[in-house]
């Protein structure tokens, strides 16, 4: 799995190096290059066996490409006044910002979290994956 450096070269310290993760290659560029596949300037790429947690990418401020994705129907406001969605597979997620407008957490692009249980008013649980892309309708 490949992730962009979009803040500085990849360098020692500047990527994760998680347990059980292979990294598979490192690669800069001569300068901060555009790289169609993430839509904006890169320094360079790390190459992963698997894929990063969200947190571990964030934490490195690395990027990845997102290759799946999900198409989010919203279908109201749970009990806490959180944004919820049902994707084409009926598992459900929310927006947590209850303070915005649900159109704004759209056009920013926060991170949707499923619910547990997957249920109406569950609480938030985890964060959508990192390679998938939120489509909301």
């Amino acid at each position: 799995m490949r992730y962009y450096s979009t803040q500085r070269p990849v360098a020692p310290g500047t990527f994760p190096k998680p347990d059980g993760n292979k990294i598979i290659g490192i690669h800069n560029f001569d300068r901060k290059t555009y790289c169609e596949e993430i839509d904006r300037d890169a320094w360079g790429y790390i190459d992963y066996e698997r894929h990063l947690t969200r947190y571990d990418a964030d934490s490195y401020e690395l990027v990845t490409a997102q290759t799946k994705t999900l198409h989010l129907r919203y279908l109201g406001t749970d009990s806490w006044g959180r944004y919820v969605y049902e994707d084409e597979n009926g598992k459900l997620w929310k927006l947590l910002d209850c303070c915005s407008p649900r159109e704004v957490c759209e056009q920013r692009g926060d991170t949707p979290c499923s619910s547990c249980g997957n249920a109406f008013d569950g609480e938030p649980d985890c964060s959508m994956a990192i390679y998938i892309k939120p489509e909301f309708q």
